[in-house]
């Protein structure tokens, strides 16, 4: 277990450019709000295969109608 800790912490280190870009409180950039993810749950809103963007929640991008979102990303790892 100790071997797996230290072979992620140096990869971790090695390859900068693959940990999080934003920290609590960050604006999501339009070129990331505008990457499309399928939806695989069905909300109401939108149905299953449909895709998704955060710029759908942008009212400068949506044509005026404003959404507060929170992110919230967990991993069990």
């Amino acid at each position: 277990m100790h071997l797996y800790l230290i072979l992620f912490i140096s990869i971790s280190f090695s390859f900068p450019q693959h940990r999080s870009f934003y920290s609590v409180g960050d604006t999501v950039s339009l070129n990331d709000q505008n990457i499309e993810f399928n939806v695989c749950h069905s909300d109401g809103h939108y149905e299953l295969g449909e895709n998704f963007s955060i710029s759908n929640l942008n009212g400068l991008t949506n044509g005026g109608e404003y959404k507060v979102t929170l992110i919230s990303m967990n991993a069990t790892w």
